[in-house]
């Protein structure tokens, strides 16, 4: 799903005057429960889709644990993420994390994570290039506990 609307957010049209910036992107991601690393990983599998605020999207090379961030800002600093049910506004952020670390949302699914708490810090904000840092904590609706999600991001923007 994360796979078809990065693709999707990718095509550009060929007259857009923001040209996408050369390089590979890298990430690190970090999941933890009650302190206890559940997950971790380095990776240069990192996009960024820049217009109006930017599309992030990161993931494992094994291909199971992928992230997508949505910043609702062009400029460097720190947005915090919405609860669950909250409107995604200007100044804010929100994450949604696939993983087959986490409990199945359904039989022979992924499990998902999305934030109650938590913030992006903004270090690079670009035409070109999107770079930050993250840290959030969510409750997993399968089997109810608290996670926490952290990591860095930095990639040529598309």
């Amino acid at each position: 799903m994360l796979l078809a609307l990065t693709l999707a957010c990718c095509k550009k049209n060929g007259a857009d005057p923001q040209a996408a910036s050369t390089g590979t992107g890298t990430g690190s991601i970090k999941l933890t429960q009650n302190g206890k690393v559940i997950t971790e990983f380095q990776t240069t599998k990192v996009t960024a889709i820049g217009g109006g605020g930017y599309d992030v999207v990161v993931n494992s090379a094994d291909e199971k644990h992928s992230l997508l961030i949505t910043i609702t800002g062009q400029s460097a600093g720190t947005y915090p993420f919405i609860a669950p049910g909250q409107s995604l506004g200007s100044g804010k952020a929100n994450f949604l994390y696939q993983s087959y670390a986490l409990p199945e949302a359904f039989q022979g699914t992924v499990g998902i994570l999305e934030p109650s708490t938590g913030q992006v810090d903004l270090k690079t904000a670009t035409q070109t290039r999107c770079s930050g840092t993250f840290s959030g904590t969510g409750k997993n609706a399968k089997d109810g506990k608290t996670y926490t999600l952290e990591g860095t991001f930095d990639s040529p923007v598309l």
